[in-house]
């Protein structure tokens, strides 16, 4: 069997645009790249589909029942490919923004007490507390929502092969989709090519 190419090539598309959504400035560029970064690592996985199925032994090839049985089953797995599928099928969002906002809270223990609170018309503000404090800023985000899909919905994955995700970083969940299928196509390379 010829080397495995046109895969390879869509996982280096997702990668480039996960790296565009760490930069991003806007939540339509952020957004935009999420999207895209689901329809390259579908079609790398159709792709290797196309190009394994080539084989007499790719049917009967064991690893390849057990993925695609991960890719209904599994709830990261099962999202990517359902939200890319209603991006693509449907006319509803698969993300949502969250505006930022800033957290005040003591620097150590539980407590504190506000003095004074002082806010002006152009956004400023000065407070007076009777201890330190540690302030933190949230920055907008963009929230990954349940999606529909041929009439089932799936739910924001909260887990991966049995381990918890930090389900709000879109950023993470496709990464980790990434490497699952890349590890599949180092798999399928071995037991078919090498």
């Amino acid at each position: 069997m010829k080397p495995i190419e046109k895969p390879w090539q869509e996982f280096r598309d997702a990668r480039n645009y996960v790296e565009r959504m760490k930069v991003s400035s806007t939540f339509d560029s952020y957004e935009r790249d999420f999207k895209n970064s689901l329809h390259c690592l579908e079609r790398a996985w159709n792709k290797s589909v196309a190009h394994l199925g080539r084989s007499p032994k790719y049917q009967g090839w064991t690893r390849r029942g057990q993925v695609e049985k991960l890719r209904r089953q599994d709830s990261l797995l099962s999202y990517l490919v359902n939200a890319r599928g209603a991006d693509e099928h449907t006319v509803e969002d698969i993300t949502s923004r969250s505006g930022g906002g800033v957290g005040i809270s003591p620097a150590e223990g539980g407590s504190m007490h506000i003095i004074n609170l002082v806010v002006d018309g152009h956004g400023s503000m000065s407070l007076e507390t009777d201890r330190p404090i540690t302030v933190t800023f949230f920055p907008n985000r963009v929230v990954l929502q349940p999606v529909v899909n041929r009439g089932r919905e799936y739910p924001v994955p909260k887990s991966h092969l049995g381990t918890a995700l930090d389900s709000s970083d879109p950023v993470e969940l496709v990464l980790i989709g990434i490497g699952f299928y890349e590890n599949y196509l180092r798999e399928a390379e071995i037991h078919f090519i090498k």
